[in-house]
């Protein structure tokens, strides 16, 4: 674990109020996200995943903002997953490997990665042994970076 992981916990922990179970959790997520994102942005459709997972789409499921509560690792993943066909994952890998210095600019954290089954996949992951407000609030303020500073992309990377 990182000092900024370290860190990131030790503020955390001051922070939080108490647990949430994980419907409360993103159920949360989804009510902070519509009342965060500027209007233009809010208009996303969603869906829940098994567990302790969500996901936020424009139209596109395939192209599709996660969040993701990794429980063994102690982690939560926010990030922009590229899971269509192998051809179109590789296609948007293309676009952001070569924007990358404009996206590191406001998500200095991302990682862009070849992922599970042909899939592509930017991301960050947040120290989160458990689901708290605080996670809730660093979330929501992660995945609202994400969607404002890599929509703009996705809508120059599907033509609309």
């Amino acid at each position: 674990m990182s000092l900024r992981d370290i860190f990131g916990s030790l503020v955390r922990a001051a922070r939080s109020g108490r647990l949430l179970p994980p419907s409360d959790f993103f159920s949360g997520l989804r009510k902070a996200l519509k009342a965060r994102l500027p209007q233009e942005l809010r208009g996303y459709e969603t869906s829940r995943g098994h567990g302790r997972l969500f996901k936020l789409h424009y139209g596109h499921p395939e192209f599709h903002y996660e969040a993701w509560h990794h429980t063994g690792a102690g982690r939560f993943e926010v990030g922009l997953h590229f899971e269509g066909s192998a051809e179109t994952n590789q296609s948007a890998f293309d676009f952001f490997r070569s924007r990358m210095v404009e996206v590191k600019a406001r998500l200095p954290r991302a990682e862009l990665e070849p992922w599970d089954r042909g899939w592509t996949r930017m991301y960050e992951t947040l120290a989160a042994p458990q689901l708290d407000e605080a996670v809730l609030d660093d979330a929501t303020d992660r995945l609202c970076a994400y969607i404002t500073t890599l929509e703009p992309l996705m809508v120059q990377f599907l033509g609309r």
